[in-house]
Order: structure tokens, then C-alpha cells, then sequence
């Protein structure tokens, strides 16, 4: 025996004065092998010597009653895929001289592998009718078994009792085994009202037995409502009753921690779906399982549609190119998000709505695995006011041209830009001539007219894209040519000139001509290390100075002849 169950040789002695005692065997099931090992004294018992049977589990199911067979086969299977915490038979096996020994057979698994799969079953059989002996030893188990083990035996008249109850029974009902031995009523009188029809359906004469599992709830005198959890296996007597075999456990701490989650799943769904932004969820295949009321409020176009992100690109961005470059730049926002971390970069799109309009929504959202929940907030009115905002802050109000601040902030990007090119940057600083006179004869409105007409003029003009007009203050305008050489730079500043002539607009108090005109200084630099943007704007500045000396109505870029404009 010491070899077959692997027990030490220190306490194989001790193993077998209980095992002889109790007129038990104890058994090993080996699932690496297929063999399973039983005691001497289990052979004995069979009328077997020790050589007349071997260790292979299929010669000992063959020594099984036919008719008990399955059953065993079902109680073992059981326990071993974890639905009963042990394995438990009472079954017939043949003996050698062919009659047949109802036994109590029980077993556990002591060792898994890493999957799951059982590797190794310790187990005990006796006589059925030593059962007095074995429910002394089950005592001193379930002594130290959290929950109650108990039998609870149907008579075909209807009348019940427990036979057996552990110590548990305090801690489970708040009674005495002794007690529930009594009065198996104490036990239904417990159960919760609500629950106890589906507990009594279970305990029917007329059922078909068949194991059980249930959670319910009792109230204790002293505890208040408790959840416990309960499964049996039932045994058909020769009597006719019905003996079940079972196991209930407390388990309010688990059901509370469950409804608890419930409850904050409830609560998430519901800020989910009141959220003041769209959310969905999407899995791997591009189904879209949950879209909250602000996504539906949003994208109506996919009501009645199957909700995949298939459906969902085609409909928000019809135009394919506009699509594919958007699909892109999500696909590329997914995979960052994979590789460091969950969020996913939050960026605006222009969408489609049913209607045809636009929106501008902000896309973003969280990864996690091979799902993402994608968040959608409309920034129509936030963009629109941003860009309002922008256009006051970089916008002359008066004129609607660029203003000093936009010409400052483009200076400085046009000069970094042509240094890295090498080409030149040109200025032109332009002076209505004589404006206080106009103002003063024809009055300040007909003057803010007067800019505004000029301004516009100016812009229509230029035509590079990357030419700007500025309103550097006052009647005093500036022109940005990036790129541009002197010549150039000449030749657009000739062209404004004839524009604002061209005009005709009324300066009777001027001494140069009778409509309105300009005078403007020329300025062009390279855009190396030597030199500044401001030092390009002081010679600006310089050259329209002496534009205005000569006599105004006249263009100079800093040379000895100045260019005289047409009048």
C-alpha cells in the first residue's frame, strides 16, 4: 500500500491502523497513467487476493452493477470539472463470488495541472452499512468546513427530516443540528418568502431527481437577511424516499460585492448614455455594440442600418478622398494608442450630417485590446467662435485686411522662410498722401471710408497667394512680398500706385493731384545671418520718408533716382 498511494514510510503504519479500524480502503486514480491503486485490504474485502486484480480503472468500472455505471460515471465527471467540491457514491460493485456490495465511494482531486486538468484523485471507500462510522468522521470534517453539509431524506409520503446536519447549521440557519434533526420545518420557515416556492419545487416526491443548484436568501433572528448558496445530489432509496446530499454556504459578502457592481454598472451605463457627448464601443470585426443617446442624436443616418464603422465612414464622409484620409488617420491614432498607451489621440473632423450640413466634431477615445470607445464632441460653434476670436485678434477692424500684429507674426515666419530658400524679402510701406487734409475737408467717416475703399483695393491687386497687405496704422499701409527681388518689389509697388489713382477718388486739398494718391518706400533684403527683419522694415520705413520729401505721389527703393509715379 505504501507504494501504491506514495505515502512516506513514516506514516504509512499510522495510515493503515485508521484505514483497518474504520474498515476502510483508501484508493489513488494516477490520470497520467490510467491507473488507479486501491489498499490491500479494499481486495480483501471483494474476496480477492492481492494478485487476483490490477490497477487498470476500466477492470475496476467492470466490477460496477450495470445499472449504477453511468451514474458513477456522471457523479465523477462532476467533480471533476468543478461543478461538486468532491466526489460522492453510493453504488453497488461485484464481489468474487459474483453477488454485489452497496459501498459509499468519495474522492477528491489533490493536484491539477496548469490548465485545469486533473492529475491525480485520493479517495476512501466503505461498506454502505458503516455509514454510523464514517458520519462520526464526517463530524470531525465538517468541523472545520465553512457552511453546513447535510442529508435531507423525502419520504413518499411527504414527510421529511434531516438525518444528518454538520455544527454549520448554527452559522447557516441559527439553529442546532439537533434541532434541524427534529424539525426539518425550522429550515423553510427561515427562507425568504420570495424565494422559498422555487426552494419547496426543488424537494418534490414527483420531480425527477436530478442535481441542484440554487442561491436564496433567509432571515436570521439575530443576522437579518443572509444569501446562501446550495447545491445537492439526491439518492433514491430502496424505500422509495429521496435522500440528498448537499452543501450550503454563506455568501452574502459575495452577493453583496455583486450587486454592488451591479449597481455601479447600472449607474455607468446610465452616465454613459446621458453623457453630453457621443460614445460607442466597437469591437474587433467593426460592430458597433453600444452607441448612448448623443451618438443617435448625432448620427440619425445610421438608424435602421447595421451599426458597423463600415457604414458609419460611408455615411459620415461621402466624399471618398476626404473618407480615406480621415480612415488613415484614425487607423494610425489606434495603433499609437496600442503602442503607448489607451487614449487615442482627440482631433477635429468634418463630418456629414443626414441633412447634408457639416459639423466639426472632435474624435477621440480609448483603446483596449482589440476594442475602442470612441468619443464625439461637436465643435461647430466652438470652431466658428475660435476662428471669430482669431479673426479679431489678426483681423484690422475697420479696414478687414491683416493687421499690425498678423504682419508682425508673418514677417517673422516669411523671413525664416527665405533665409532657409535664400531668396530676398521685399516691404513696401505705403502713406496715403495728404490724409489729414482729407480728413478735415470731407470728415472722418467719409476718411474711414476712404481706408476701407484703399485697403480693398491694395489686396484685390496683389496676386501671389503668399503676398499680404497689412494696415501698419493710421493711413499708413505695408506690403509683405516674400521671395521677391527689388525689381519686382518696383514693379508691384508701381501697380499700387496706379490702383489707388485709378480710384478716382476726390482730394481737392491735395497740392500733388486732384484724386487720391499714394507714396511708398521700397525695400528688399536676402535673408542671411547679416541682417534683421526689422533692419528690412527700418529702410522701409527710410525709403517712404524720402518718397514723401520729393514731393509724394512717387515710389523709392533707396536709390539715387527715384521712380516718379504716373499721374
Amino acid at each position: 500500500m505504501a507504494d501504491d498511494l506514495h505515502l512516506s514510510d513514516e506514516k504509512t503504519p499510522r495510515w493503515e491502523a485508521v484505514l483497518q479500524a474504520t474498515r476502510q480502503s483508501a484508493w489513488e486514480y494516477d490520470a497520467c497513467t490510467g491507473m488507479i491503486y486501491h489498499s490491500p485490504l479494499w481486495k480483501a474485502l471483494l474476496g480477492y487476493a492481492e494478485e487476483d486484480i490490477g490497477n487498470d480503472l476500466e477492470e475496476w468500472i467492470a466490477r460496477i452493477h450495470p445499472d449504477d455505471v453511468d451514474r458513477v460515471r456522471t457523479e465523477m465527471r462532476q467533480h471533476l470539472s468543478g461543478e461538486f467540491p468532491f466526489y460522492d457514491s453510493v453504488h453497488r460493485i461485484r464481489r468474487k463470488d459474483g453477488s454485489y456490495l452497496w459501498i459509499q465511494d468519495r474522492g477528491q482531486v489533490m493536484e491539477r495541472d496548469a490548465d485545469g486538468n486533473p492529475l491525480r484523485i485520493l479517495g476512501t471507500r466503505m461498506e454502505a452499512s458503516k455509514r454510523q462510522l464514517f458520519q462520526e468522521q464526517l463530524d470531525q470534517l465538517a468541523e472545520n468546513v465553512p457552511g453546513m453539509l447535510y442529508q435531507y431524506q423525502l419520504n413518499p409520503d411527504g414527510s421529511s427530516h434531516f438525518p444528518y446536519a454538520s455544527i454549520g447549521t448554527y452559522a447557516i440557519f441559527g439553529v442546532s443540528p439537533e434541532q434541524l434533526q427534529a424539525n426539518a420545518s425550522l429550515v423553510f420557515s427561515r427562507i425568504h418568502p420570495d424565494d422559498l416556492p422555487g426552494i419547496k419545487s426543488i424537494f418534490q416526491p414527483t420531480r425527477q431527481i436530478t442535481a441542484w443548484k440554487a442561491e436564496f436568501r433567509v432571515t436570521l433572528p439575530e443576522r437579518g437577511m443572509r444569501w446562501l448558496s446550495g447545491y445537492a445530489k439526491p439518492q433514491r432509496l430502496e424505500s422509495g424516499a429521496i435522500l440528498w446530499h448537499g452543501y450550503i454556504r454563506d455568501i452574502t459578502s459575495d452577493k453583496q460585492r455583486a450587486l454592488k457592481h451591479q449597481e455601479t454598472e447600472r449607474l455607468l451605463q446610465h452616465l454613459m448614455n446621458e453623457m453630453p457627448m457621443g460614445l460607442s464601443l466597437v469591437d474587433a470585426s467593426g460592430h458597433i455594440y453600444f452607441r448612448n443617446r448623443r451618438f443617435h442624436k448625432y448620427f440619425s443616418f445610421l438608424d435602421g442600418k447595421e451599426p458597423t464603422l463600415t457604414n458609419w465612414w460611408q455615411m459620415a464622409y461621402p466624399d471618398s478622398a476626404y473618407r480615406a484620409q480621415v480612415i488613415s488617420d484614425w487607423n494610425y491614432n489606434i495603433a499609437e494608442a496600442a503602442r503607448h498607451g489607451t487614449e487615442i489621440q482627440r482631433k477635429d473632423y468634418r463630418m456629414t450630417m443626414r441633412d447634408g450640413t457639416q459639423r466639426i466634431m472632435a474624435i477621440g477615445g480609448l483603446a483596449f485590446g482589440d476594442h475602442f470607445m470612441a468619443t464625439f464632441e461637436d465643435r461647430t460653434e466652438q470652431t466658428a467662435h475660435s476662428e471669430q476670436l482669431l479673426k479679431m485678434a489678426y483681423i484690422d477692424g475697420l479696414t478687414g485686411i491683416a493687421n499690425r500684429r498678423h504682419f508682425d507674426e508673418t514677417l517673422q515666419t516669411e523671413w525664416r522662410r527665405c533665409q532657409r530658400s535664400g531668396k530676398s524679402l521685399s516691404l513696401l510701406m505705403i502713406d496715403i498722401d495728404y490724409f489729414k487734409a482729407y480728413n478735415d475737408r470731407y470728415g472722418h467717416l467719409h476718411g474711414d471710408q476712404c481706408l476701407q475703399t484703399v485697403a480693398t483695393a491694395l489686396r484685390a491687386r496683389l496676386d501671389r497667394a503668399q503676398d499680404l497687405v497689412a494696415r501698419f496704422g493710421g493711413e499708413e499701409f505695408i506690403c509683405l512680398l516674400p521671395e521677391c527681388d527689388l525689381s519686382g518689389a518696383n514693379r508691384v509697388a508701381q501697380a499700387l500706385s496706379l490702383t489707388v489713382q485709378e480710384l478716382m477718388i476726390e482730394n481737392h486739398d491735395s497740392p500733388v493731384s486732384r484724386t487720391l494718391t499714394i507714396s511708398i518706400g521700397v525695400a528688399t533684403q536676402m535673408a542671411d545671418d547679416e541682417s534683421t527683419p526689422e533692419a528690412l522694415l527700418a529702410r522701409a520705413d527710410v525709403n517712404l520718408y524720402r518718397a514723401k520729401q520729393a514731393g509724394r505721389n512717387r515710389v523709392d527703393d533707396g536709390t539715387d533716382v527715384a521712380a516718379d509715379a504716373k499721374t
